[in-house]
């Protein structure tokens, strides 16, 4: 009896830790409502995901996805086009809580951003990164508990803080696209965007 209790209690833990894909976006069609909000201009088409800064406000190009997640992978790829500095991944709480991490990706460097509150910005890594423009890059985010680890092709980076074991609600791709005169200036364009839940 207790051999068989046992052998139960350690299927059923393994069938919770396993990974669960929570999203998968080809990005062969228009975009759907899930990618509630956003900043500029963004299309979908031919697999891949394409925005550019656009409009009055100087801000660049966001778009936000729910997404329910405490531990998880997260993967894509994402280029550069023009004058575009940096592609982005943020991830927020609540509309109340507001930004939670954020990995920048520019041609030179890689960072981690950590917001401990709302309106507190504190950055906790670091490293430097050649990521050509033009070029496809594969980036891989991985949360564990208080611990992010993100790998940009061979390029690795990590930090830990008690904000990134929070739950994130929603996560926005985005970045520089080279400034307000839309295309002309560059694009951020993203594809093969695939999220996986390892929380129990």
């Amino acid at each position: 009896m207790r051999l068989h209790l046992s052998l139960l209690l350690t299927a059923l833990a393994a069938h919770a830790a396993e990974p669960k894909v929570i999203l998968e976006d080809k990005f062969e069609a228009e975009l759907s409502k899930d990618w509630f909000w956003g900043l500029g201009t963004w299309s979908a088409k031919d697999g891949v995901m394409r925005g550019f800064e656009s409009g009055a406000r100087r801000h660049g190009p966001v778009k936000m996805h729910k997404l329910p997640l405490k531990d998880g992978i997260i993967e894509c790829d994402f280029r550069l086009i023009g004058k575009a500095g940096f592609a982005g991944i943020i991830f927020n709480g609540s509309q109340e809580r507001g930004h939670i991490c954020h990995l920048v990706m520019t041609t030179k460097e890689l960072r981690i951003l950590a917001h401990p509150k709302k309106g507190e910005n504190k950055e906790l890594a670091k490293v430097p990164a050649t990521l050509l423009p033009e070029s496809w890059h594969h980036v891989r985010i991985v949360f564990s508990g208080d611990k992010l680890e993100a790998t940009v092709d061979d390029h690795v980076i990590r930090a830990a803080a008690p904000c990134i074991a929070e739950e994130k609600l929603t996560f926005g791709l985005g970045g520089d696209s080279g400034g307000p005169s839309g295309e002309k200036a560059g694009a951020l364009e993203f594809r093969r965007l695939r999220i996986t839940s390892t929380s129990p």
